[in-house]
């Protein structure tokens, strides 16, 4: 596994979604709790007064105050590296659908699976005709500069493409 590379996308799905208290059993660590509450014990200072939040899909140890991933947690318990640490998640999330993509685009955020510009956000958040003529012109000038940064990283997004290619 020496040398293996990662992606971002593959990486930040193993943190994310694969949910912490899977592989906590997994790991064989043990959790109390249901719902919203979860706690298990720390593998670091065996407290049990280590919290889960589903949301996020991180943990706290309230004790010594380490904070833990999915990938920082295999690190820790089973004592191994960062890459046998993913090569470990990588074969818990076999039932995890996984699409690794590659945006064009950095500079845009992603809302309900589609792509939004960021100029077109700050479109949305233009106040109403009411607003002063200066509080217009003001996001208006932002809405040239957010386009302008747009097309700027695109096209440095195509040049680091073509470097990787040569």
């Amino acid at each position: 596994m020496a040398g293996s590379r990662y992606t971002r996308q593959r990486l930040f799905t193993l943190r994310n979604h694969i949910p912490m208290n899977r592989v906590l059993e997994a790991l064989s660590i043990p959790v109390s709790g249901q719902g919203k509450e979860y706690r298990f014990c720390c593998p670091v200072c065996n407290q049990f007064n280590t919290g889960i939040n589903p949301k996020t899909n991180l943990a706290r140890c309230f004790s010594c105050q380490k904070n833990y991933n999915t990938i920082d947690l295999v690190m820790v318990t089973k004592g191994c590296g960062f890459i046998d640490s993913v090569a470990y998640l990588e074969t818990l999330k076999s039932d995890i659908p996984f699409q690794e993509t590659k945006s064009a685009y950095p500079a845009k955020i992603v809302r309900q699976n589609k792509m939004v510009p960021i100029s077109d956000i700050f479109k949305s958040l233009a106040p109403p005709e009411s607003s002063s003529k200066r509080e217009n012109q003001t996001i208006v000038e932002l809405q040239k500069r957010i386009t302008n940064l747009e097309r700027f990283v695109k096209t440095l997004c195509e040049k680091i493409a073509l470097i990787e290619r040569s």
